[in-house]
């Protein structure tokens, strides 16, 4: 309020006074009254001032390019970054312009779409109108000089939309760097998948040959072995031969499961007897290293499960077999199975023998797997697979796999995995 005003005010108070009989302490708490309430509205008309300086400020200096158009396609208002994006002028991005003069400019300079970040065909125009329809999510568009720029709009309740920019042409190179490393180390792991299987294929056909004559030659088919240091010799051949092939089916395995090539075949069997027929399998380690091997079945479990049988066979060959190398003599692994819960069943092998560092559990999984210690003698020291396998074939199941232990104390590894007790009716999915 100016002078002129506020005198004008005041000459209003003492009149009011004068003709109503007002004392001179009314009319100046009257006139304090109104000096407040204007001190009041210049007060909220300086906050609001500085409260449009700091939206403007902030406006102009974000790093997105802003621009706001009105129900008729106008420039209402753009920041600084919007102008250094497409290379606008002061004037050329001015108020009251239409974005097809800018379109105009945007060809005659280059900056011209063709395309998006899922093609530049014809569909390409129609995903475009669907976003300036919905003006929902975002929008990439790549530009004819390289660039990709990010749009965002959103609509006004009164008509009109504010468009955000972005380039995010640095974003999407480093997509694509990472796009062709993926695809180069996919092939790198095809590749070693694909040697692998190759070399583990040529090196069974001579073992097979040594392990079958040396075999024959145990055997006395051809006649009598009198020489008992011959035997020995041949006994060596044939266990380093069987040592050998265990080895290479590993590696064939790995190569299998690593290159995607492995194939679940399902099928109903007798759990009990599938669990009971691998542990025999281990009678002749368990007596020369005087370890025994108890399975715990208990009643609440299904005799018959239908899952892949060949790879329940391998885990448990693979998890009892590391259970065994690492168990003292006269030691103790028990293989239970553990009462369904929540459509899942689980299966631990458990081991009072060395047990392994926190540092080497939490390595559990990696393929070439050792912990660099004399815990198993070193002729019975394999490739580190077996456990690997088991997490992968663990995998393929749909299950997971656990491992407790503690140095000195014995190892436990427990696989659970959902299952069926019988084959489903066609048109039902596997839990696998």
């Amino acid at each position: 309020m100016d002078d002129n005003a506020r005198a004008l005010s005041s000459d209003k108070v003492a009149e009011s006074a004068g003709g109503s009989g007002m004392t001179e302490e009314t009319r100046l708490k009257a006139e304090l009254a109104t000096l407040r309430a204007e001190n009041d509205a210049l007060r909220q008309q300086l906050k609001d001032s500085g409260a449009r300086q700091a939206y403007a400020e902030a406006f102009d200096n974000s790093s997105e390019a802003i621009v706001i158009y009105d129900a008729d396609g106008l420039l209402v208002a753009c920041n600084r970054s919007f102008r250094e994006l497409y290379g606008y002028s002061e004037e050329e991005a001015r108020p009251g312009v239409h974005f097809a003069e800018l379109g105009r400019i945007d060809v005659e300079r280059g900056n011209v779409v063709v395309g998006d970040e899922f093609g530049d065909d014809d569909d390409y125009l129609q995903r475009k109108a669907e976003f300036r329809k919905k003006l929902e999510g975002s929008f990439i568009v790549r530009l004819k000089d390289g660039r990709w720029i990010k749009t965002s709009d959103r609509p006004f309740s009164r008509g009109g939309f504010v468009s955000i920019q972005v380039d995010v042409t640095e974003i999407k190179k480093n997509e694509e760097e990472l796009r062709i490393a993926k695809e180069a180390a996919e092939e790198a792991v095809h590749s070693k998948s694909e040697f692998l299987a190759n070399i583990s294929h040529d090196l069974r056909t001579p073992l097979n040959a040594i392990m079958g004559f040396s075999d024959m030659i145990l055997s006395e088919v051809g006649g009598p072995l009198e020489n008992e240091k011959y035997r020995s010799y041949l006994q060596n051949i044939h266990k380093s031969g069987s040592l050998l092939l265990s080895i290479v089916d590993d590696i064939l395995d790995t190569a299998r499961l690593d290159s995607g090539k492995f194939t679940l075949r399902p099928q109903t069997f007798d759990l009990a007897d599938c669990t009971k027929e691998v542990i025999e399998g281990f009678a002749p380690i368990a007596l020369e290293k005087g370890v025994s091997i108890d399975l715990v079945l208990p009643d609440e479990c299904p005799r018959e499960i239908y899952m892949d049988r060949r790879s329940l066979i391998q885990i448990l060959n693979n998890l009892i077999s590391n259970s065994c190398k690492h168990t003292g003599k006269n030691g103790s692994v028990i293989v239970e199975w553990l009462s369904p819960k929540d459509g899942n069943i689980s299966v631990s092998v458990i081991d009072d023998g060395a047990g392994m560092p926190q540092e080497l559990v939490d390595k559990i999984g990696e393929p070439f797997l050792s912990d660099g210690t004399a815990i198993a003698p070193s002729n019975e020291r394999g490739t580190g697979l077996g456990i690997y396998i088991c997490t992968k074939l663990t995998a393929a199941l749909g299950g997971t796999m656990e491992v407790a232990s503690k140095l000195g104390e014995g190892t436990t590894f427990t696989i659970t995995w959902p299952y069926q007790q019988r084959e489903p009716q066609a048109g039902t999915p596997l839990h696998t």
